[in-house]
């Protein structure tokens, strides 16, 4: 009987524990319940409408005609192909460099702070300003960048005037910033490793072009799967900087599916149309999400 008391008293206890923690986190939950889950509905809610801001006729159902208009624009297949080249080339870029970097930080040299406080300063930035300084410096008469073409002996180049110039400038901003995030990554997960594989490959004689492949590329895989998910779900939704950059063009030619929403709802004023687009980036995101998931639990087991 004491032993049935003492279990009741221990469950009472952690009940009561509970209830103060529960009453701390109910303004979390209050405000992502209000800035997430209340938009994110009604953005759904509004896809099966027919909205429009320039229209004075109130909004009525019409299922998913949005979806079919959606699927049947050849706007939203072809900055889906953009959204996807960028992704293709950034991550091409990105993850070797961020790898590099963090395989030389781990190396522990002299000036080894120092380097790693600089080389994550880009990451503490905006998008907005990075853009915005990037504009300039891309720019065709008084830009830096091509200033330095011209003392090489190189014609200028209009590289936000064509669409491959344009693109090649989006990943070299998006990579310049996002470098950091993945050097961060790799190098905790490097961090993580035991010397035992190393000093065993050392005293085996293996050089370090096959030591990174046989033993850090593989003990690191979880890390950078994980790196390549949320690259994905980043340029799914990638917008503030294409914007300031480019604003999608010439023409739009540098326009993802994310901007290509914003100007539907915003330029266009079809707003149920937008939420349809939005809905859509969801649905790709989605499985994507939980990979993510799965691989980051991996990645930390």
């Amino acid at each position: 009987m004491s032993d049935v008391l003492r279990r009741d008293t221990k469950k009472r206890s952690k009940i009561g524990n509970a209830r103060p923690i529960a009453h701390y986190s109910l303004a979390v939950w209050l405000i992502l319940l209000a800035t997430i889950v209340v938009p994110l509905l009604y953005g759904i809610f509004l896809s099966f409408q027919n909205y429009k801001l320039a229209s004075v006729v109130p909004p009525s159902f019409v299922g998913f005609d949005n979806y079919v208009h959606a699927f049947n624009a050849s706007e939203t297949w072809s900055t889906l192909r953009i959204t996807i080249i960028l992704m293709i080339l950034g991550m091409l870029v990105q993850i070797p460099l961020g790898i590099g970097l963090a395989l030389i930080l781990h190396q522990n040299l002299k000036g080894t702070r120092f380097f790693r406080s600089v080389l994550i300063m880009p990451m503490l930035l905006t998008p907005v300003a990075v853009g915005l300084i990037f504009r300039f410096m891309f720019d065709t008469d008084l830009g830096v960048i091509n200033w330095a073409i011209q003392e090489l002996g190189l014609p200028k180049v209009n590289w936000l005037g064509a669409q491959t110039t344009a693109l090649i400038a989006i990943v070299i901003v998006e990579s310049w910033q996002s470098i950091p995030f993945v050097m961060l990554l790799v190098l905790a997960a490097l961090a993580g490793l035991s010397k035992s594989y190393f000093e065993a490959a050392l005293i085996d004689g293996a050089t370090r072009i096959q030591t990174f492949f046989k033993i850090t590329l593989p003990l690191i895989a979880p890390t950078i799967f994980v790196i390549v998910m949320i690259k994905i779900m980043d340029f799914l939704k990638l917008f503030d900087t294409i914007f300031i950059l480019t604003r999608g063009g010439p023409g739009n030619d540098s326009t993802t599916l994310g901007l290509w929403t914003y100007k539907t709802g915003f330029l266009f004023l079809e707003m149920s149309r937008a939420s349809a687009l939005g809905a859509i980036i969801l649905i790709l995101t989605m499985p994507v999400y939980f990979l993510w998931r799965r691989a980051s639990q991996q990645a930390r087991s």
